[in-house]
């Protein structure tokens, strides 16, 4: 599970590099494009300002609510392991001074046998995670793009560009020229339509500050859209769909992304510790937690630096969600297991096959009964 994740952080960072989803991750981005464009109309119909981060988070609660069945059943999964815990504690105790192989494999055996007559896995949290990696990446390219997924922040692209190309041609060619030499390996016909959209979706704030005082009052049509534009993509001074970078405010993000993710790893620890009172600190799933409760905020604190700062509020969000999430579940958890109704799968089924083997036994019984009854009858005929 954690090789999954871990390995899914340096291809994030390096989507950085790609203006294109790619065959796998584009149908989930075009998809999820959809529903996050639905939303962000949905928003935009009652305001302009901030309506990209209200979308934000409304699509975040959209995924938790999707992804609420899996997630429940993750966490159920945890919590029967931290109920069984002790048992499987004494199973190693019981190995605790043979380090020879087979003692080690029936150890293992034996840890995996009572987990399974009692309903319990101890990967029951991959899937949940292992689905966010798609997200994260489809997400990634609808922030940092987001005017070929959003239909409104397309159409003032649409109207910059055009806004542009209104203006004179000798005035337009002085005010981009410097623009476009600062790119490598960038050539732009100024009279081109989609080589200045092109050209546009690449421009900073420093860049159209630059623009808009060179040109004046010529420029006063492009100033109106370039002013929706940045109302749409800001929210208290950050630019949405741009990295989030060392400097502030943008580095607010990646620290509140690490900090809220490792909330969620202490939580997850805290319930643990709290259920299970023989989890030592010489445990090796303990020094595991331990380590992701440092290695994990570390590690999202340093891709949200180079993401798009909205990618990171997404995060942020869903971590948050999904302490609340955890918390939540737990109490209805503790409710029922207080009650005696908390019913595990696996371990009804477990049961059900037992109830199904007696009859074969008193059937087999019966059998010898019988048997043992025929061959007295013979023997007395003999006699």
């Amino acid at each position: 599970m954690l090789n999954a994740i871990f390995a899914g952080a340096p291809a994030l960072l390096r989507a950085g590099g790609a203006s294109s989803p790619g065959f796998i991750v584009g149908p989930i981005a075009k998809l999820m494009g959809i529903v996050y464009d639905w939303l962000f109309n949905f928003i935009y119909s009652f305001s302009e300002t901030g309506s990209l981060v209200m979308a934000i988070i409304l699509f975040t609660i959209l995924v938790k609510l999707v992804l609420f069945p899996l997630s429940y059943k993750q966490i159920k999964g945890t919590y029967r392991m931290q109920m069984l815990q002790p048992e499987l504690n004494k199973i190693k105790q019981k190995y605790a001074n043979k380090n020879d192989e087979e003692s080690q494999r029936r150890m293992a055996f034996e840890m995996q046998e009572f987990q399974r007559e009692n309903g319990a896995s101890m990967f029951a949290g991959c899937l949940p995670l292992l689905i966010q990696l798609p997200i994260l990446y489809a997400l990634y390219y609808i922030f940092n793009q987001p005017y070929d997924y959003v239909g409104v922040i397309n159409d003032v692209y649409t109207n910059i560009t055009q806004s542009i190309l209104n203006i004179d041609a000798a005035t337009r060619v002085d005010v981009l020229t410097p623009i476009v030499l600062a790119r490598e390996n960038m050539q732009v016909d100024v009279s081109v339509f989609d080589q200045v959209m092109a050209l546009v979706k690449t421009m900073s704030d420093t860049e159209w500050n630059s623009v808009l005082s060179a040109l004046g009052t010529a420029g006063n049509g492009l100033a109106e859209f370039v002013a929706q534009k940045n109302s749409i993509e800001y929210f208290f001074g950050l630019n949405l769909v741009s990295t989030a970078g060392l400097s502030f405010p943008g580095i607010i993000i990646p620290i509140v992304a690490g900090l809220t993710t490792y909330l969620s790893s202490w939580y997850m620890q805290k319930r643990q510790k709290a259920m299970n009172n023989g989890l030592t600190e010489d445990d090796p799933s303990a020094g595991m937690m331990k380590s992701m409760n440092i290695v994990m905020p570390i590690m999202m604190g340093v891709i949200t630096i180079n993401v798009p700062i909205a990618l990171g509020i997404y995060w942020t969000l869903s971590n948050l969600f999904s302490v609340l999430q955890t918390w939540g579940t737990y109490k209805v958890l503790d409710s029922k297991e207080k009650k005696g109704e908390l019913v595990f799968k696996d371990k009804k089924k477990h049961k059900k096959e037992e109830q199904q083997q007696k009859p074969t036994i008193v059937d087999r019984n019966k059998f010898t009964n019988q048997k043992g009854a025929g061959g007295n009858g013979r023997d007395s005929k003999n006699r």
